[in-house]
C-alpha cells in the first residue's frame, strides 16, 4: 500500500523502516561472504613486569649462601638507595626471597601450531607472538601470551638455533631482566642486591 504524500509521517516511517532493515542486511551480507570481525590486538606484557619470589635458574634456592665477592646491600631495590650493610668474601648470608624484573620482554614468533604451557595450557598458531618474561632454567621461560602467563621450553636465540630447533618457535630476542635478591646477614640486617654472581650455594642440585 502506498502512503499518501500529504501525510507528514510518511517520510519518517520510510526512514525508520530503512534503518530497521540495514543491520539485518549487513549481517546477511557478512554471513554470505564469510567475513568475520577482525581479532583484537594481543595484549602486551606490562612495563617492568615483576615476578615476586622468583629464583630464575634450575634448582635455584633461597637459603644460606656463601659470599664469593665483596657485596653491598641496599635498603631498597635500587643502588641509589641507602646502604644497609656490606659483606666480605667468605661470609655467609641468608637469601630470603627475590624479585625478577623484566625491563624489556623477549619476542618469539610461532611458526607451527602447537600447545604451550605446563599446567595452564594454550593453543598457538603460526603468526602468533609470544613474549618472554624471564629465564627459568633448563631452557624454560616464563611467557606472556594474550594476557596470561605460561611456562614453556624455548630454542636458543635465532643466531644459534638450528632449523630443527626452530620448527615451532623462532626466538627473535631474549628478555632483558634484573634479579634483585633480599638477603639477611648474621646481625639480622636485611638488604637488597642484584649481584647474583657474588654468591655460592644457591643451586640445590649442585
Amino acid at each position: 500500500m502506498n502512503l499518501p504524500k500529504s501525510q507528514p509521517f510518511a517520510p519518517k516511517l520510510r526512514t525508520f523502516l530503512t534503518k530497521l532493515a540495514c543491520p539485518s542486511l549487513l549481517l546477511a551480507t557478512s554471513l554470505v561472504s564469510g567475513q568475520t570481525p577482525r581479532p583484537t590486538k594481543a595484549a602486551l606484557p606490562p612495563s617492568n613486569y615483576q615476578d615476586v619470589g622468583a629464583c630464575p635458574f634450575e634448582c635455584c634456592t633461597y637459603r644460606r649462601w656463601d659470599v664469593t665477592a665483596a657485596t653491598t646491600f641496599y635498603k631498597d631495590r635500587s643502588d641509589k638507595s641507602a646502604v644497609v650493610f656490606r659483606a666480605r668474601k667468605g661470609e655467609r648470608v641468608t637469601g630470603l626471597t627475590g624479585v625478577v624484573i623484566t625491563l624489556k620482554p623477549g619476542k618469539v614468533n610461532v611458526r607451527k601450531a602447537t600447545t604451550i604451557g605446563q599446567g595452564r595450557k594454550a593453543r598457538v598458531k603460526p603468526g602468533d607472538v609470544l613474549y618472554l618474561l624471564h629465564y627459568m632454567g633448563e631452557g624454560f621461560f616464563k611467557i606472556w601470551f594474550n594476557g596470561k602467563i605460561y611456562e614453556n621450553e624455548m630454542p636458543p636465540v635465532t643466531t644459534s638455533a638450528s632449523k630443527a630447533e626452530q620448527e615451532y618457535f623462532q626466538v627473535l630476542n631474549e628478555p632483558d631482566t634484573v634479579w634483585w635478591m633480599k638477603v639477611k646477614n648474621s646481625r639480622n640486617q636485611i638488604g637488597w642486591s642484584k649481584q647474583n654472581d657474588h654468591f655460592g650455594n644457591m643451586d640445590a642440585c649442585g
